[in-house]
C-alpha cells in the first residue's frame, strides 16, 4: 500500500512534482485485474520515462467490482471518486470492464483532475492490443492529472494530452468544466469498435474451457461419423457450398442452444436499460466465437481419427473411387457436424456458472446481488 511518508501531488501552480507520487490502480475483476496487474509491473518505469525520471512512482494495484462500490445507478466516476476520496493515494486510475456509451459517443475515458480520478473503459479500447492501449492511456492520464489543477498552463496539459492519445479512432474532447475532458469515439465507428472490446473482456476461450460435458457428447458424434461408411458417402456427394451451409448451421444451433440453455439472453422490460442490446450482441458474439473455437477442436480430433481409423484402401473401396487428403477433410468436417450437434446437447448440462462467467449480463447480476446483500447488512447498522 501507499507510503504513509509520501507528500501529495496536487501542489499549487508554481510547484514540481513532489518526490513520491503514489498511484493507485483500481481494476474490475477479470481481464481488467489481469492486465493491470502485469501493467502495474512496468508502469513505474514507463511513468519515470514518459513523465517525470526525478519522481518516484509508486503504483498500487487493487481489485473490486465497481458495483459494488454503491447501491445506486451514478455514473461509473462518482463510484470511483467516493470509493478512493479517503485513501492515501495521490492520483487514481480505474479500469472497469464496463461499456460506458454516451449519446453520440463512446466513452473511452473521463477525467477528473479536481479529484484526482479517471475512470478507463477498456472495452472501448477494442478487442486487439489492448495491453498496449491500456499502458499508453494510463501513462497518458497519469500525466494529465499530475498537473497542477490550478496551472494556468492547463491548455498545454491537454494539448499533451491530445497529442498522446488522439487518434484516427480516438479524440480527446475538451473538458465542460476545468479539469475534466473525456476519451471518445464517435457512435458510428465506435460501437463495432466497443462490441470488439466488450467479446474480448468476455473471453471466448473460457466458455471453451468450462464445456467439459458438451466435449464428451461431441466426441460420441464424432466417433459415429468416423466409424459408419454411411457418413463418408454423404460427405462426398456434398458440394462444398452445402457443406459450408451444414458447417454454419452446426455452430449457430450450438451457439443458439447455449445461449437458450442457460438463459443467457436479457429482457429489456421496459425497456428502461439502454444497455441490454449491446450486452445481447456481445453474449451472442462471445458464444458464436466460443462454439466455432470448439468445432475447430473437434475437426482436428476427427481429422486425427479418421487418419488413424481409416486406410486409403478401404476409403477408396467404400467410395468407389480414388481418395485423397481432400477426403478426409471433407469426411472430418461432416464428423465435426455431428459432433457439434451432440455437444450443444451436453452443453445443457453444463453448470450455469461455468458458462454464464462469458457473459456481461451475468457478471452484472452477480454484482447487483453484492449490493443487495451489503445493503442489507447496512442497514440495521444504520437504524440504531
Amino acid at each position: 500500500m501507499t507510503d504513509p511518508d509520501h507528500h501529495t501531488a496536487r501542489q499549487g501552480p508554481d510547484d514540481a512534482l513532489p518526490q513520491r507520487v503514489a498511484v493507485g490502480v483500481l481494476a474490475d475483476p477479470g481481464l481488467p485485474s489481469i492486465l493491470v496487474d502485469r501493467l502495474c509491473d512496468v508502469l513505474p518505469e514507463r511513468l519515470r520515462a514518459h513523465v517525470d525520471d526525478q519522481v518516484s512512482w509508486f503504483v498500487d494495484p487493487m481489485h473490486e467490482p465497481f458495483e459494488a462500490m454503491h447501491p445506486d445507478c451514478t455514473p461509473l466516476v462518482e463510484k470511483a471518486r467516493e470509493h478512493v476520496r479517503d485513501t492515501g493515494w495521490d492520483l487514481v486510475v480505474c479500469v472497469t470492464d464496463q461499456p460506458m456509451p454516451d449519446g453520440a459517443a463512446v466513452v473511452v475515458a473521463d477525467i477528473h483532475s479536481a479529484d484526482r480520478v479517471a475512470v478507463i473503459s477498456l472495452p472501448a479500447l477494442g478487442g486487439r492490443h489492448l495491453r498496449r492501449r491500456l499502458s499508453t492511456a494510463v501513462v497518458a492520464i497519469v500525466a494529465y492529472l499530475a498537473a497542477p489543477p490550478d496551472d494556468p498552463r492547463e491548455p498545454a496539459a491537454l494539448a499533451e494530452l491530445r497529442h498522446r492519445l488522439s487518434s484516427r479512432t480516438i479524440r480527446v474532447v475538451g473538458p465542460a468544466e476545468p479539469g475534466s475532458p473525456h476519451l471518445h469515439v464517435a457512435r458510428r465507428r465506435g460501437l463495432p469498435h466497443l462490441l470488439a472490446g466488450m467479446v474480448r473482456v468476455n473471453r471466448p476461450w473460457q466458455l471453451l474451457r468450462g464445456l467439459s460435458t458438451a466435449l464428451a457428447g461431441a466426441l460420441t458424434g464424432i466417433a459415429f461419423g468416423v466409424l459408419y461408411s454411411s457418413i463418408w458417402t454423404l460427405a462426398d456427394s456434398l458440394s462444398p457450398l452445402r457443406l459450408a451451409g451444414v458447417t454454419t448451421a452446426a455452430v449457430a444451433t450450438m451457439t443458439v442452444w447455449i445461449i437458450v440453455s442457460h438463459e443467457l439472453w436479457e429482457r429489456n422490460r421496459g425497456g428502461r436499460d439502454p444497455d441490454v442490446r449491446l450486452r445481447n450482441a456481445s453474449t451472442v458474439v462471445t458464444v458464436a466465437a466460443g462454439s466455432a473455437a470448439f468445432f475447430v477442436a473437434m475437426f482436428a480430433v476427427a481429422l486425427a481419427a479418421v487418419a488413424l481409423v481409416v486406410p486409403p484402401s478401404y476409403l477408396a473401396a467404400t467410395l468407389g473411387h480414388p481418395v485423397g487428403v481432400t477426403h478426409y477433410l471433407v469426411i472430418a468436417l461432416m464428423a465435426s457436424v455431428l459432433g457439434a450437434i451432440a455437444g450443444a446437447v451436453g452443453s445443457g448440462l453444463e453448470d450455469d456458472i461455468t458458462v454464464r462467467e462469458a457473459t456481461y449480463g451475468y457478471r452484472a447480476r452477480e454484482r447487483r446481488e453484492i449490493v443487495l446483500e451489503g445493503a442489507e447488512d447496512v442497514a440495521p447498522t444504520r437504524g440504531r
